[in-house]
């Protein structure tokens, strides 16, 4: 036999494997240091709880200083999560003679690089006081992790309005909490990455962002968001970030509107009876420049704005449906 052929290999193998482990735990150590926004994604989310199929959500009472992740912010913004688990800076007080309108979706719903005041829910509150707006937007959930959001949330929330922002990442699989997504910042920057490369490598891959596979599932979930909203009997508007995605929706999610009515398709008249519909954010969104690729605080301000004048049926500064007061 060839021991020293042998022995000759196992180092190499050893050498290599040293190599590696150390390449790994450098590149670790630099994101850490160079790129603290994985950091601060992660500091917010916990584990959901067992049976719960979005595997993640945000933790109740955390706090986190965030400088951007692709890039940095001008000025840091405080991530607040209050004790309800949604991003506020006050706790979520029970339902009152406000008209309240929950909102989901992911990092652009839940304002990723501004402030808690400049986010179009506060916004909304901003120009009407009878309005409250709920920040439901958790960052990384897709459509399927957004329904099963509203399934878990709605029903205790006693809202009189839902929007959901779509974002065409909304089309991707749901990032899964695991020890690794929890420790690893490197794991994490790969997970997010990975949908990006493979889309761009195989467009036509099975479970790619456009794939017929990922818009059935969003088919799917689009009507499983309009049966949550008929058993609540709650109005329902989604918002596409992408507005070519309406041709996707089925025809139930498109109720009483006219998409070819840009930018103010759908009104709500009156509190009775359900309701859906579809409006165009992609076009407010494409005005500014996105700050850490989402949207600025003068975008937010123009979808609180377009969101009260299609909730009140464009009345001047009213984010409530006319005759609900």
């Amino acid at each position: 036999m060839n021991f020293p052929g042998i022995k000759q290999l196992f180092f190499g193998l050893t050498l290599t494997v040293v190599s590696v482990t150390i390449t790994l735990l450098a590149l670790e150590g630099g994101l850490r240091v160079f790129y603290p926004g994985i950091g601060n994604l992660k500091a917010i989310i916990t584990q959901a709880p067992y049976g719960d199929s979005r595997t993640y959500m945000l933790e109740p009472g955390k706090q986190v200083t965030f400088s951007g992740l692709h890039e940095r912010l001008k000025k840091p913004v405080l991530w607040q999560v209050n004790a309800q688990g949604v991003r506020s800076s006050k706790p979520l007080p029970p339902k009152s003679e406000k008209f309240r309108v929950a909102t989901f979706g992911d990092s652009e719903t839940f304002g990723w690089s501004v402030s808690i005041e400049d986010t179009f829910q506060r916004r909304m509150e901003q120009i009407d006081s009878s309005v409250e707006v709920i920040n439901l937007g958790t960052p990384g959930y897709n459509a399927e992790n957004v329904a099963d959001h509203m399934e878990k949330t709605l029903p205790s929330l006693k809202a009189d309005f839902i929007f959901y922002l779509f974002h065409k990442n909304d089309l991707e699989g749901p990032l899964k909490f695991s020890p690794a997504f929890a420790s690893s910042q490197l794991y994490l920057l790969y997970k997010k990455s990975k949908e990006r490369i493979m889309r761009g490598l195989f467009p036509n891959l099975t479970g790619s962002r456009y794939s017929p596979e990922r818009i059935k599932m969003f088919r799917r979930q689009a009507d499983r968001m309009l049966e949550i909203s008929r058993r609540e009997n709650v109005p329902l508007l989604i918002g596409l970030l992408k507005w070519r995605f309406v041709k996707t929706l089925q025809p139930s999610a498109q109720t009483d509107c006219d998409p070819s009515l840009k930018p103010l398709p759908c009104s709500v008249n009156g509190q009775a009876g359900f309701w859906a519909g579809t409006i165009d954010i992609e076009a407010i969104r494409k005005k500014s420049k996105r700050t850490d690729g989402h949207m600025m605080a003068t975008s937010h301000r123009e979808v609180a704005e377009l969101l009260c004048r299609v909730i009140s049926g464009d009345r001047k500064s009213s984010c409530v449906p006319s005759g609900w007061e």
